[in-house]
């Protein structure tokens, strides 16, 4: 009998949907008005350190597809940040969640269980 080994880190996407997903956020013709746009409507002024953690959502989506618990998403923000201060520099940025917000702004789908509606907590 063979024992799979599964990694927490794998992804809804395969690394074969590369182009697929390349050809997906070109199609979105995203652009840093629609984003300012949406961030307006929530109140928030985006800096060059917003748009650092917008690239790196976008960047990390492109890489590596859609992850299937916004929990790895938020570790992998946090590993990249932690210079800046980690979750609570990107909780400062973002009070509605780097991972949910985050997402938001940068046009890309969110992570299964970014929000937990009855703690009221988010990712």
């Amino acid at each position: 009998m063979e024992q799979y080994v599964i990694n927490a880190y794998k992804t809804e996407s395969a690394s074969q949907l590369f182009d697929i997903r390349r050809s997906e956020l070109k199609l979105q013709h995203w652009n840093r008005a629609k984003s300012q746009f949406i961030a307006d409507n929530e109140g928030i002024l985006l800096t060059d350190a917003h748009w650092a953690v917008l690239r790196h959502l976008r960047n990390n989506y492109l890489k590596t597809g859609l992850p299937r618990h916004a929990r790895y998403l938020s570790e992998s923000l946090e590993k990249c940040f932690s210079t800046e201060g980690g979750m609570k520099y990107l909780r400062n940025l973002f009070p509605g969640g780097a991972v949910t917000q985050g997402s938001r702004f940068a046009n890309l789908p969110t992570p299964s269980e970014a929000v937990d509606a009855s703690h009221g907590s988010c990712y």
